[in-house]
């Protein structure tokens, strides 16, 4: 009887000790859920974060932006700097195809609600920051005329594509 009496004593004596302890743990909040990652889906590749190299019109390979440094993902507003690849021919008639590389920035905006519980930026709009690489194209260029490729797919005239989750 008298252990019994002696445990009890020094649980009454630990008990202030462990009363704030046990108030914080009572009061803690639950930790807020983490968003799902914001993704980026380009001319059908899968949504991947911070993508390194996108493809900016689709079904062509007449601008690919590679090397991509993001600045803010994840928020409403995303920008991207980098190098494009660019088809210097891709909107002139020259048959041929010549390459080139010019400065690209990407801005990637309004962010919205995927299936499956994902989100995405669902606008990505592309500037060439020395200017054009096809300077003098007028920007409702119309390829009906062209031997190759008279139906071709041309840069949107705003330079903004829609994307897709």
């Amino acid at each position: 009887m008298r252990a019994g009496r002696g445990r009890a004593a020094g649980l009454t004596a630990l008990l202030p000790a462990l009363l704030p302890v046990l108030l914080l743990a009572a009061c803690g909040h639950a930790a807020a859920p983490v968003p799902p990652p914001v993704t980026l889906s380009a001319c059908g590749s899968g949504p991947q974060v911070r993508p390194g190299e996108v493809l900016v019109i689709c079904f062509t390979n007449d601008i690919t932006a590679q090397d991509l440094k993001w600045r803010a993902w994840g928020k409403p507003t995303a920008s991207a700097s980098g190098t494009a690849l660019v088809d210097l021919c891709a909107y002139e008639d020259c048959h041929t195809g010549s390459y080139g590389t010019v400065p690209i920035t990407l801005i990637a905006s309004k962010l919205v609600r995927c299936p499956r519980g994902t989100r995405a930026y669902s606008t990505l709009r592309y500037v060439f920051t020395d200017g054009s690489p096809w300077p003098g194209i007028p920007a409702n260029l119309n390829t009906s005329g062209y031997v190759a490729g008279p139906r071709r797919v041309l840069p949107p005239a705003d330079q903004t594509v829609s994307l897709a989750c």
